[in-house]
């Protein structure tokens, strides 16, 4: 059964942050990504998403994904997603969203 919960790790990287996801990302647990986030943003450098253990991402969730990314784009700064499940992943393809990111196949 997928965890209805979220759980966020947030730990410096080289280069910027990396923040790990397990379980769900929906209209309840997003904004509890954007407080984490918001995190990232004050450490500097570039973010990199591990969605390993993103079981779900409903639109909210996507929509919060989508607004990260544009808002370090705009600091030209980088969101990279890792290890994105397929189920995710189409999500993203239905949105049609997937060129606003940068994938990696594995986290580093």
């Amino acid at each position: 059964m997928a965890d209805p919960e979220l759980r966020i790790e947030v730990r410096p990287a080289e280069g910027g942050t990396r923040i790990e996801l397990a379980g769900e990302l929906d209209v309840a647990t997003a904004p509890d990504l954007q407080r984490r986030f918001d995190e990232a943003l004050a450490a500097g450098g570039d973010v990199w998403l591990d969605c390993s253990g993103l079981t779900f991402a409903d639109s909210s969730g996507l929509d919060m994904l989508t607004r990260l990314a544009k808002g370090l784009r705009a600091r030209e700064r980088r969101l990279v997603l890792t290890g994105v499940r397929p189920v995710v992943r189409q999500a993203m393809d239905v949105l049609q969203i997937t060129e606003l990111f940068e994938f990696e196949e594995r986290g580093t």
